[in-house]
Formats: structure tokens, C-alpha cells, sequence
């Protein structure tokens, strides 16, 4: 892992998986001690998407693997490149025990992280660890990217063997794309007098922002981001929308353009209202699977490759053929951006429901320094953060969107702090709970962390879905603990904000050193941007709508 360039893993030891603990105490590789395995994979995923690097966890046999399976799930789902390794019952109990059972012994270990990780593999001799774990690290970061699951004999890892040293390298090499490919995109873009694009995750891992800005301008061409795009283009840039594409006034931007691009993203179905969206012909699309790019909408030309080397290529295309700002359109599509942008925030504005949580949300956007790391759950409050907070830029904001995750944002936020960046999780009284033991594992490793819970003492998302379809409320009001008490029990500091008091202490939690909690007692609206809420509310056939 020293070779892979690993500086950090989380996890908890066992007895199967000590002899890797004793190992990492003489490496160079720091060891965070979480408490609980969900928690391992969601700090290894926060840290993969607060860097770009590979995240890891390290489990135990059984019941320590089989915790960290949502969390697998998740990372597959957000294509986080994670390498989760675990341990297994000695070799000789595993081959011929005639139906002996050893505790705690997972038979289908394996099969189970398969359904959840993109690779999931096991390692048959002590000699093979150091290549297979290489292995898996590539396969992290393969196509789609996700997590890659290595299952480890607990017997091997007391084995002495000659080891040669590993060698250092990359561990993805960017697929270059097709110039013919690149060259059809470009002819298709240029005809268009209203372009625009949908900037997906595939900007963020990447690192293709500044080619995105280029050929944005190039095109004058209007920028929608996704939840996983967020920050993909700088929201102060003319050209960013700086709303999601739930918003009629943003919708009708993308369905009134006579071209798109699509860059990184599949076109999923909580981007697109469940394949409601209209958009337009032609389609170009950048995607590093063609599948992905032709799975739910159809596309006119795609380039199967890397989204900065593809979007290099296609500027110098574009380049080529004398288009740029200044010889097009005159700043239209920076026009059309700002037009839909302001109309987007009036009717914001204008609805009473939504008073207080865009408040929430601006107090963020007022407090916080460019290189806060911000991570929503998937609560009410976290809804609104990853449908409005600008995030300055890519790095700056993760969401479970993938998988819909609870308890994801607190854990997630470990990993970022542990990488180095400040960071903020935006919880619900549920989700904190489901993973309220790491303000403990914060503590101890003094990692900078604001948890801010937004306490309705319930499932709020339920208790509007069960107004609006059943007319009453059940199974959704919760039993809330003191969360400021809980806090200082563990060690860290804490405040209750009122949301007129929210900004305050915010600034003040900022301003303090290790983890820090903010309860506030408040009840939200959920966005339109959730798919209760969704505006457009009839769904075309998917051999149509989906396809079209």
C-alpha cells in the first residue's frame, strides 16, 4: 500500500487482522480507528472523493466484512475508487472440512461484496498478496470506478515470505479518445445557435474543470451541473446555471437548446426526474464507458474516453474551426444562463416554505472557506445543501446520491479530515445516529469536523411523503437525544443555534480546533429537487423517454 501511495486507512482490528494493524504501526501509513465497519467505508469513500485518491478500509472476517456492505454499495454507486481488504479463516479450514464450522466464518464472503463492489477476489498464497492487492487497487479505479474487495486467509498474514520491492506507479492511466470521434462531436456542437451542457461526476474525477470552462466558452454554451458535478465549473463563472436541472426555469434552458453535450454522466434518474426530462438533439457525449453514455437517453455521437483528454481534444477541434467567444453568439449563452439563474432564485425566493432553508443554506455559503469540504446525508437539510450550496469548486461537496445511504454524511467527513481538509457534515437526528459513535473516533484523532444536525425529532422526508399519499403520520416521529450533551460527552464542543442564530455559530465553530457540533432545532420543506416534489409529474414510457 506504501507503494500505491496510501497515507491513510480506516477500519478495526481483530483477531483474524492484527498482524496487518501490527504492520501499518511500523509503516508510514496512518491507522484511524473508527467504531463501527459502515463507518471504515464511508470515512475510505470521503476521502477518495475529498482527494482523488484511492480510499481504503481494513475489516475482519464475517460480521466486520458484512458491516461495511452498504458502504460498498454506496462507493459503487458514486464510483468512489475504494480498496476494502478483509481477512478470512485459515487456509486449511477453508479446503476439505467435510462441513466443519469455524467461527466466524463467511463461506460466500466473497459473493457478497461481488453483489456490492466492482471486483471481489481472494488471495490463495502469501507470496500472491502484494501483487493481488495491486491488483485491486487498479481495479478501483477501472471504467466506472467503485470499490474492490480483497479477501485475505488470516493465516498468510503470519507468514514470512520473499517480497520484492513493489513498484511505484499510477494507478489509472486516462483513456485518450478517438480523433475521428472527437472530430464528429465537434461538427455537431459548431451547427448548434443555442448549445448547452450537463456536467456530471466524470468533471470531478477527472480533474477536468479548466478543459470544461474552455470548451464552455468556446461554445458559449450555458453549464448544468449534477449533484455529483457540483463545482465542476466555478459558480461565479457567467456561463454556470448554478441550479440543478429540477427547476422548470433550468429545465426549459436545457429542452430550448438545440444541442448537448454531456460529459461524465449516465443521465440518471434522480438528475433527470426519473426520465422525464426533454432533452434536446443532438446529443455528443463524453463518457469513459459507451454504455453509460447510450444507457437511458440516446446519444448522436460519443467519445468513450477520459473527460479532461476528450474535452482537450475537442477544444483544439473546436479551436480548429475559428470557433471562440467573441466570434459566435456575442454572450447569448451567458445570457441565457443568467436569465434562468435569476428567475430559478426569484421563484425560490418567492415561496414561503423555502424561507428558512435557503437561509440555512446561504449561511453556509457566507461562512465557509473556499477549501471546506462539505458532505450532505440524505436528511432534509442535506437535500436542500446539495441542491443550492455553490460549491466554489470540485472537491468541495459530496453527496450518497448513488445508493441514497443514511448515516453517510459524519463518517464521510472522518475521511476528508484525515486527508487534510476541513469539513462539514450536514446531518439529520436519524442519520447522526446511525453513526453517532465517531464523534468519538473524531476526538481521538482531533480531526477537524463540524457535524451540524438539523433536529425535527423524525424522519422528515417520510413525514411529508405520508401527508401527501396517506393523509397521516406513522412510523416517522423519533425520540431525539440531547445532542449537545452527547456531544461533550465524547469530548467535543458543542452549541444549540436557533436558525436566526445558525450563521454565528457556524463562524464560531470554524473558528475552534478538532470536531464540533451545531444543533439545530428546525423542521424544513423539502426541495423540489427530491423526486416527491419533482415538477414535471408525468413519466413518458422508458422505451420512449428514456430513449428520445
Amino acid at each position: 500500500m506504501e507503494a500505491l501511495g496510501v497515507e491513510v486507512v480506516f477500519g478495526i482490528p481483530g483477531v483474524h487482522n492484527l498482524p496487518v494493524f501490527d504492520a501499518l504501526r511500523h509503516s508510514s501509513i496512518r491507522a484511524v480507528v473508527v467504531r463501527h465497519e459502515q463507518a471504515a467505508g464511508y470515512a475510505a469513500d470521503g476521502y477518495a472523493r475529498a482527494t482523488g485518491r484511492l480510499g481504503v478500509c481494513i475489516t475482519t472476517t464475517g460480521p466486520g466484512a458484512a458491516n461495511a456492505a452498504a458502504a460498498m454499495g454506496e462507493a459503487r454507486a458514486c464510483r468512489s475508487p475504494v480498496l476494502h481488504v478483509s481477512t478470512q479463516i485459515e487456509t486449511r479450514l477453508l479446503q476439505g472440512r467435510g462441513g466443519r464450522w469455524s467461527l466466524p466464518e463467511s463461506s460466500h464472503q466473497r459473493d457478497l461484496m461481488g453483489a456490492v463492489c466492482v471486483w471481489s477476489e481472494g488471495v490463495a498464497r502469501a507470496e500472491a498478496i502484494p501483487g493481488m492487492v495491486a491488483v485491486a487497487a487498479r481495479e478501483a479505479f477501472r471504467g466506472r470506478r467503485g470499490p474492490a474487495f480483497l479477501e485475505i486467509p488470516h493465516d498468510l498474514l503470519d507468514a514470512r515470505v520473499p517480497v520484492a520491492a513493489p513498484r511505484r506507479g499510477a494507478l489509472w492511466e486516462p483513456v485518450p479518445p478517438d480523433g475521428a470521434a472527437v472530430a464528429r462531436a465537434a461538427r455537431s456542437l459548431v451547427r448548434a445557435e443555442r448549445p448547452a451542457i450537463w456536467a456530471g461526476g466524470g468533471i470531478i474525477s477527472s480533474g477536468a474543470s479548466e478543459a470544461l470552462r474552455r470548451v464552455a466558452e468556446m461554445l458559449d454554451a450555458p453549464v448544468v451541473t449534477t449533484f455529483a458535478g457540483k463545482g465542476a465549473i466555478p459558480g461565479g463563472h457567467p456561463l454556470a446555471v448554478g441550479f440543478p436541472p429540477h427547476h422548470p426555469h433550468v429545465t426549459r434552458l436545457v429542452a430550448g437548446s438545440d444541442a448537448l453535450l454531456v460529459v461524465g454522466s449516465d443521465l440518471d434518474a434522480m438528475n433527470t426526474q426519473g426520465w422525464r426530462l426533454p432533452l434536446p438533439r443532438p446529443r455528443v457525449a463524453i463518457n469513459t464507458v459507451a454504455q453509460d453514455a447510450r444507457r437511458n437517453y440516446a446519444a448522436d455521437v460519443v467519445v468513450e474516453a477520459d473527460a479532461r483528454l476528450a474535452l482537450e481534444a475537442l477544444a483544439g477541434a473546436l479551436g480548429e474551426r475559428g470557433e471562440g467567444v467573441g466570434t459566435r453568439r456575442a454572450g447569448a449563452g451567458a445570457r441565457r444562463a443568467g436569465a434562468a439563474r435569476r428567475a430559478a432564485l426569484k421563484w425560490l425566493r418567492g415561496r414561503r416554505e423555502f424561507t428558512e432553508p435557503l437561509a440555512f443554506v446561504d449561511s453556509f455559503a457566507a461562512e465557509l472557506p473556499p477549501d471546506a469540504f462539505v458532505l450532505g446525508d440524505m436528511a432534509v437539510a442535506g437535500y436542500w445543501t446539495a441542491a443550492y450550496y455553490p460549491a466554489p469548486g470540485p472537491r468541495a461537496f459530496a453527496f450518497p446520491l448513488g445508493w441514497g445511504t443514511l448515516g453517510f454524511a459524519l463518517p464521510a467527513a472522518i475521511g476528508a479530515t484525515a486527508a487534510g481538509r476541513r469539513a462539514v457534515a450536514v446531518c439529520g437526528d436519524a442519520g447522526l445516529l446511525f453513526a453517532a459513535g465517531e464523534l468519538a473516533t473524531a476526538v481521538q484523532e482531533s480531526l477537524p469536523v463540524v457535524a451540524v444536525v438539523v433536529n425535527d425529532s423524525g424522519y422528515g422526508m417520510l413525514r411529508f411523503d405520508q401527508d401527501r399519499r396517506f393523509g397521516a403520520r406513522f412510523a416517522s416521529d423519533l425520540r431525539a437525544p440531547d445532542f449537545v450533551a452527547l456531544a461533550r460527552a465524547f469530548g467535543a464542543k458543542a452549541r444549540r443555534a436557533s436558525l436566526a442564530g445558525f450563521r454565528p455559530a457556524l463562524r464560531w465553530a470554524l473558528r475552534q480546533d478538532g470536531p464540533v457540533l451545531i444543533e439545530v432545532p428546525a423542521a424544513f420543506a423539502p426541495p423540489i429537487t427530491i423526486s416527491p416534489r419533482w415538477p414535471l409529474a408525468a413519466a413518458p414510457s422508458r422505451s420512449t423517454g428514456s430513449r428520445r
